[in-house]
């Protein structure tokens, strides 16, 4: 079987402390066709990370305990994800533009974050297909 053929479906995990937003999320990224873990807390992140392989973590930048979303990216991003920060309070704008990661304020248009899970993918050539749905046929890519 050649490499082409060993494509994977790209897993995503959420990490997000509001239930009514993770659950926007995870339908979000059901629709679009991805694998996806939802979690609550960076301890119960830290956890899927260590449990499986992730190709992108969106993380929520508050979240309870003693470290936040962008100290939660630096772990991800150790582990290889790329990684999202999602907030809704503006006061963080400076501290994530310096952290030089991707990230979105909330209220976003869920074609904002897809848009930006496209370029991580494409930058990171990871080699999944995220548009495939269960039945195996595949979502039509997104014109540019």
């Amino acid at each position: 079987m050649g490499k082409e053929n060993m494509a994977r479906i790209c897993k995503v995990l959420i990490v997000e402390n509001d239930n009514y937003v993770r659950a926007l999320l995870a339908e979000a990224f059901d629709d679009e066709g991805f694998e996806f873990t939802t979690v609550e807390t960076g301890a119960a992140m830290e956890e899927a990370l260590d449990a499986d392989d992730y190709d992108i973590a969106v993380i929520d930048v508050s979240q309870p305990g003693d470290r936040d979303g962008v100290a939660l990216a630096k772990a991800a991003h150790g582990q290889g994800c790329g990684v999202i920060l999602t907030t809704g309070d503006r006061r963080h704008a400076k501290r994530l533009e310096e952290s030089g990661r991707h990230h979105l304020f909330k209220p976003f248009r869920i074609q904002e974050l897809m848009d930006l899970v496209d370029k991580i993918l494409a930058a990171a050539t990871a080699e999944c297909v995220r548009r495939q749905r269960r039945d195996g046929s595949c979502f039509p890519m997104r014109e540019a």
